[in-house]
């Protein structure tokens, strides 16, 4: 785990549980996408699977890399790795594994989250839809007789019969067996999941850990490119990685300005259509490029990107507004601040529009034009 970056507080948490030989059946690893959560459980799986754990002059436990379990696991560097992994007391679960599912309305069906039957056919057993009946991978004994482990990736994507049958396992799991529910919504997960885990909590990354992955593998050069990425990232790795693959800084010189000119009483009507067909835009290629993925999922991804850019937007405005207006009697400076505070709320308001299945289209529309109202209450308290 030595190679996991600006997540010392959970390493520390891991390292300590290994090293008091006090490792919990089930773990929680929650905080921000794109952050490592994901990696970090791969590498402490690792290590929970190797035959003969070595300590080192630190103290800190780290897997021998020599054992049977330890030579499987060479080419799994991240979950994409793991899922494809011969390793066979090695289980990652992900909303993706369903596109190889021997239950054809799994396989056929578009990647939206991660259905029970998806769960009783790769983890707890049962009789799924399709009337066959799974045995429960579970319980059964490790491969390589050690332990085995199970990840499940963006647990918060387990429905409800799924977090209701996974109680079960949490309460008694069998003997050498770890579960670790990997997620950047820990809310979503039912109180019951929650409390028969013990959690890990990630932050963001630093800044240089993304500049340097600026520098060193998107090779984006110095200059207002790179800064907004480095700013829109927000501590996520992950993020950083799409704002360069889909360009999203183009995303940003069109949809500022625009919010700059709402300020001035320049609206441009098309903005709601803009937005929306960059959103769209960005899931036909999210699509593209991940076969069987879901649109409407894609296009949720697209506009919480969207979410992302504006709210950064309207927080850095709040930001420069209270600096120059701080010495303002607190009532004057609230009213300063209430149109971002206002561009602030219509986003979430649109955030709840799209989770009731609303057009996107109309989604854009309406956020817009309750921005530009924001902004025109702006202008009055500037006049």
């Amino acid at each position: 785990m030595d190679h996991i970056q600006c997540q010392d507080a959970a390493i520390a948490v891991l390292q300590s549980a290994l090293s008091y030989d006090r490792t919990h059946h089930a773990y929680i690893f929650h905080g921000p996408a794109g952050v490592g959560k994901c990696t970090t459980a791969l590498a402490f799986t690792k290590v929970l699977l190797c035959h003969e754990a070595q300590r080192g002059l630190t103290g800190r436990i780290s897997a021998c890399d020599t054992c049977a379990s330890c030579r499987l696991w060479h080419g799994i560097a991240d979950a994409a790795d793991a899922t494809r992994s011969a390793h066979p007391d090695l289980h990652l679960i992900r909303k993706e594994l369903a596109g190889e599912s021997i239950i054809k309305v799994l396989r056929d069906r578009k990647q939206t989250n991660i259905p029970v039957d998806l769960l009783r056919e790769h983890m707890i057993g049962g009789t799924t839809g399709d009337g066959r009946y799974h045995e429960p991978i579970v319980g059964k004994t490790p491969a390589l007789r050690h332990n085995k482990v199970f990840i499940i990736d963006e647990a918060e994507l387990l429905d409800a019969p799924g977090q209701n049958a996974l109680l079960k396992t949490l309460e008694e799991p069998p003997a050498g067996t770890y579960i670790m529910l990997v997620t950047a919504s820990e809310d979503q997960l039912l109180p019951t999941i929650r409390s028969r885990c013990q959690r890990v909590t990630f932050g963001p990354l630093s800044e240089e850990v993304i500049a340097h992955w600026l520098d060193e593998s998107a090779k984006v050069p110095a200059g207002s490119q790179r800064d907004w990425v480095v700013h829109f990232a927000g501590g996520s790795l992950g993020r950083a990685q799409l704002a360069v693959q889909y360009d999203l800084f183009d995303w940003a010189q069109a949809v500022v300005p625009a919010l700059s000119g709402m300020a001035s009483r320049q609206f441009d009507a098309a903005l709601g259509s803009d937005i929306a067909s960059r959103i769209d835009a960005f899931a036909q290629q999210w699509v593209k490029a991940h076969p069987n993925a879901s649109k409407d999922a894609a296009n949720r991804r697209g506009a919480e990107l969207m979410w992302v850019l504006i709210t950064q937007h309207a927080r850095a405005e709040l930001a420069r507004a209270a600096g120059q207006h701080a010495t303002l009697a607190a009532a004057q400076l609230e009213q300063r601040l209430k149109p971002w505070l206002a561009v602030i709320d219509a986003v979430h308001e649109a955030q709840a529009m799209l989770r009731s299945h609303l057009n996107m289209g109309m989604v854009c529309d309406h956020l817009c034009l309750a921005m530009n109202q924001a902004m025109a209450g702006r202008e009055r308290v500037n006049a």
